[in-house]
C-alpha cells in the first residue's frame, strides 16, 4: 500500500486529531504561565482590579489610557468569581483549557474547508499532520492571550463566510450573521486584525461578490458585536468610553507604541523563517509566497496579505503579533506546495521515490518533535513555577520570604497581584550583612528567595544547610548539572535555611 493511500485513510486522520487534541490538553496543563507580560498586566492584573477593588495595586499604564477592550478581563473576572476563585491557578487553568479547546476547534474547522482547496492525496496529509503536530499550535492555543483567541475567532470567521456565501446553503443568513458577530469580536480581541478584516472584506467585493443580504447580515452581527464590547468597557472603565478610538489615537497617532522599539520592514519575515522549523523554513516561506502569487482569489491570501503587509508598516514589531495568523500562513504553505509542484511539473509521488525527500521530512518532524514536546511540557515561564508554590506554601499559615535581590512579584514589567497570596510577606536583603542580620532574628526555619538556580557563596556560608524548596530549574536537569554550569542563570529558587 502506498503512503499517499495510506495517509488518506480516515483512521490516520482521526488519529492525528486525537494526539491533536491530548497535545492542547497537555499544554494547557503543564505549560502554565504567560508567553508575554501583556497577558498578565493587561488581562489578569485588569480582571483582578474589579476581584479585590479595596487593595492598592499597580497597573499599567494601558489601562487608564483607557485602550485595552474589556472583553477578555471581564471573562477572567467572571470564571475567577463564580467558578474558580479564591485560587487564582485554578482559574489560569481554566482559562487555559477553554483557550486550548477553542483554538483546537478553530484550526480544524480550518482545515476540513482547506482540504477541499487541495487534490493530491499528499499534500492533504501534510496539511493534516501540519495541523495536528506543528510544534506552535499547542503552546499558542492553551494561551489565554489577545492573540490567541482573536486568531480563534478570525479562522471560525473565514469558515463562516465561506458557507454563507454557498448559494444554496440553507442558513446562508445565519451564518453571514454570526460571522459578523465573529469578526467583531475577533477586532475587538485584537485590534489590528482589523487589517486582516479589509482583506476578507475586499475579497467578498472583488472575488467572491455574494447577494447584498449576506453583506448586511455580517454588517449587523458586526454592529452587535461593537454593542456587546461598547457596553463591557463602559461596566469595567465605569464611563462610556471607545477603546478602539483610544488605541489608534495613543499607539499609531501619538506613537506610543513605537516607544518600545521601532523594527524593519522585513522583521516579520525573519521571524517566521525561524517559526517554521529553520532550514526548512526556506521551503515553507517561498510556499506561503507561492499561494500568493499563484492562488491569489484564495480568502487566505486576501486576509493574510493585509495583514502583513499592514503590520510590516507599523513601527513597533513583536513576534507574538503574527500570532492571529499563524495557522492560515501554514495552510497557505501547503496550498502554495501543491501549487508549486502543480506548475513545475513535479512528480506526485516525490516523497516516495526520492530519498532525500524523504530524510527531509524525516528531520523535519524529528526537530518539530522535539520543539513540540518542550512547548507542550515544560512551563512557559519560570515565574509561575515559584509564585505557585508561593501560593500553595501560605494557604494554610502566613510565611515570611526574604528577598534577595528583588522580590519575586516585581519583576520589572509590573506587579503582580492576581497570583500573589494575601498570607505571603516579604523582607528585602539586598547584602549579605542585611541577610545574616535576618537570620538571625528568626528563631525558626526562613525561607529565602533567590533570582537563580543555586544559592550564591555568601549565603551557602551563611546558612549552609539550605534546602530547596521550589525552582524554575527542574529536579532532573539539577543532577544532569553536577558541576553547576548554570549557576549564572537568573532561574528562580527559593531554599528554606533552617
Amino acid at each position: 500500500m502506498s503512503r499517499t493511500a495510506l495517509f488518506s485513510k480516515p483512521v490516520i486522520a482521526v488519529g492525528v486529531i486525537l494526539l491533536s487534541f491530548s497535545l492542547h490538553l497537555c499544554a494547557a496543563f503543564f505549560s502554565e504561565g504567560r508567553a508575554h507580560p501583556d497577558s498578565d498586566y493587561q488581562i489578569l492584573e485588569f480582571a483582578h482590579s474589579k476581584i479585590e477593588t479595596g487593595i492598592s495595586r499597580t497597573l499599567p499604564w494601558e489601562f487608564f489610557e483607557q485602550i485595552r477592550p474589556a472583553v477578555q478581563p471581564v471573562i477572567a473576572y467572571v470564571v475567577h468569581r463564580y467558578a474558580t476563585g479564591p485560587d487564582p491557578f485554578a482559574t489560569a487553568l481554566l482559562l487555559r483549557l477553554a483557550s486550548a479547546a477553542l483554538g483546537f476547534f478553530s484550526i480544524w474547522l480550518l482545515c476540513g474547508q482547506a482540504l477541499r482547496w487541495l487534490n493530491h492525496g499528499w499534500s492533504k496529509a501534510a496539511l493534516v499532520l501540519f495541523t495536528g503536530l506543528f510544534w506552535l499550535l499547542p503552546f499558542l492555543n492553551a494561551r489565554f492571550a489577545s492573540e490567541t483567541w482573536a486568531g480563534a475567532f478570525l479562522c471560525l470567521g473565514i469558515v463562516l463566510v465561506l458557507v454563507a456565501c454557498k448559494e444554496n446553503y440553507r442558513f446562508a443568513l445565519w451564518s453571514a450573521l454570526t460571522a459578523g458577530l465573529v469578526f467583531g469580536f475577533a477586532f475587538y480581541l485584537r485590534f489590528p486584525v482589523a487589517l486582516a478584516l479589509l482583506g476578507l472584506g475586499l475579497w467578498l467585493i472583488v472575488i467572491e461578490r455574494p447577494k447584498i443580504k449576506i453583506f448586511a447580515a455580517m454588517a449587523l452581527g458586526f454592529l452587535l458585536a461593537l454593542g456587546i464590547n461598547l457596553l463591557l468597557d463602559r461596566w469595567f472603565y465605569g464611563q462610556w468610553t471607545f477603546t478602539p478610538v483610544n488605541y489608534f489615537l495613543v499607539n499609531l497617532v501619538e506613537a506610543k507604541a513605537a516607544q518600545f522599539g521601532v523594527d524593519p520592514w522585513w522583521y516579520y519575515i525573519e521571524k517566521l523563517l525561524l517559526l517554521a522549523v529553520p532550514p526548512f523554513s526556506l521551503v515553507l516561506l517561498p510556499a506561503m509566497i507561492g499561494a500568493v502569487v499563484l492562488r491569489p482569489r484564495n480568502i487566505l491570501v486576501w486576509a493574510v496579505v493585509f495583514f502583513m503587509v499592514g503590520h510590516s508598516f507599523i513601527d513597533h514589531k513583536e513576534t507574538r503579533f503574527l500570532m492571529p495568523v499563524i495557522y492560515p500562513l501554514l495552510v497557505l504553505s501547503v496550498v502554495g506546495l501543491e501549487a508549486l509542484f502543480d506548475i513545475l511539473a513535479l512528480p506526485r509521488n516525490i516523497f516516495g521515490s526520492s530519498r532525500v525527500a524523504r530524510l527531509s521530512v524525516y528531520m523535519f518532524f524529528a526537530l518539530n518533535g522535539l520543539a513540540l514536546a518542550v512547548f507542550s511540557f515544560l512551563p512557559a515561564n519560570q515565574e509561575t513555577v515559584v509564585h505557585k508554590w508561593i501560593y500553595q506554601a501560605s494557604t494554610e499559615s502566613p510565611i515570611e520570604i526574604v528577598a534577595y535581590g528583588e522580590n519575586p512579584y516585581e519583576n520589572g514589567s509590573g506587579t503582580i497581584g492576581f497570583f500573589r497570596s494575601p498570607k505571603v510577606s516579604f523582607h528585602k536583603a539586598g547584602s549579605p550583612d542585611e541577610l545574616e542580620a535576618y537570620l538571625e532574628s528568626v528563631k525558626e526555619s526562613a525561607y529565602v528567595f533567590v533570582p537563580m538556580a543555586y544559592p550564591p557563596a555568601e549565603m551557602r556560608a551563611l546558612c549552609p544547610d539550605f534546602v530547596l524548596e521550589s525552582s524554575a530549574l527542574p529536579q532532573w536537569l539539577r543532577q544532569v548539572d553536577r558541576r553547576q554550569w548554570l549557576s549564572k542563570v537568573r532561574l528562580w529558587s527559593i531554599y528554606r535555611c533552617n
